[in-house]
């Protein structure tokens, strides 16, 4: 099965700080920062021909960087993965979202008031959504665009993101006036909201359209902060447990322990500097696929921080 995996080249950057195994989509023009990689993106996808039975993705210059995988790494997951995989994922650390129900959560949390145009620009586009009821996941969890992916996901989520672009893109529309407001972002304000929502489409769209398989390969592998781990796979495991027998109980004890998880890895780290043995050793085997180019997750038929894309 053929893959056609991208690395998209900025005007900052040059060819040679590219991973050489993966394709090249060259966005030194820049007709449109605002939109960062979205536009290189789009750009492709409305002007190119695509092999159904093939994987497509547009990875960002950091990609190596934030995943520890190379090009290898991922053409090896991707041959491994099936034909009946319409999406592979392979967003990195996700330990930074899991304590948040949902990536929209997660978004209001870093970018206030993002909760609400993503559900009023749910509505308008025709899908609307009770964003209380998403559940983000391992299993379908996108961060930074870091995904490959069959036509048929790619179609899907280009219909979505367009119908963003083109209320974003309207000077006269309220919404797009929301969209177009910067927001908080790394300690400056010059990023739009509409980068920040966008980039949670692909997680939405997998939770809503469970007809797409996914694979992830392992959310949780992470060069730093180790010790966030544990209570990150508390959080995952107990919304993929709601998310699979609606007990909400699950729900009730998911907000008791990322609540508590700031008292919680505190005491993870304190237990692994003073050499605690029953938190030093399970730190180094959380550390370990990271190293080693991480474990392959968990795949399944359906799918029940980032910076900007």
């Amino acid at each position: 099965m053929r893959a056609f995996v991208y690395q998209i080249l900025p005007d900052y950057a040059s060819p040679s700080d590219l991973d050489p195994g993966f394709l090249v989509l060259d966005n030194r023009a820049t007709e449109r920062p605002d939109w960062y990689e979205y536009w290189p993106i789009r750009r492709f996808l409305r002007g190119e021909p695509l092999d159904e039975q093939a994987w497509y993705g547009f990875l960002s210059p950091r990609f190596r960087q934030k995943t520890n995988l190379d090009a290898r790494a991922v053409h090896a997951f991707l041959a491994e993965a099936g034909a009946s995989i319409d999406v592979a994922l392979f967003s990195p650390s996700i330990h930074n979202t899991a304590h948040f129900w949902n990536v929209f959560e997660h978004g209001g949390h870093e970018h206030p008031g993002l909760e609400a145009v993503a559900a009023d620009l749910l509505a308008r586009i025709g899908r609307p959504t009770d964003l209380d009821r998403f559940v983000s996941d391992s299993r379908n969890t996108v961060n930074s665009n870091f995904f490959v992916a069959k036509p048929r996901f790619w179609r899907a989520w280009l219909e979505i993101t367009e119908r963003l672009y083109a209320i974003a893109e309207d000077a006269a529309d309220p919404l797009g006036e929301r969209l177009r407001a910067t927001v908080p972002y790394r300690g400056r304000r010059d990023v739009q909201m509409k980068v920040f929502v966008l980039e949670r489409m692909a997680s939405w769209l997998l939770w809503r359209e469970p007809g797409f398989a996914t694979l992830a390969r392992d959310p949780f592998a992470a060069g730093a902060r180790v010790y966030k781990l544990p209570v990150a796979l508390i959080c995952d495991a107990l919304k993929i447990a709601y998310a699979t027998q609606g007990r909400a109980q699950y729900r009730t004890v998911f907000r008791m322990v990322a609540g508590l998880r700031r008292l919680a890895n505190a005491g993870i780290r304190i237990g692994a500097f003073c050499g605690s043995r029953r938190v030093a050793a399970p730190l180094r085997s959380l550390a370990a696929p990271w190293h080693t180019g991480g474990e392959q997750g968990g795949g399944h038929g359906a799918a029940d921080e980032e910076r900007p894309a």
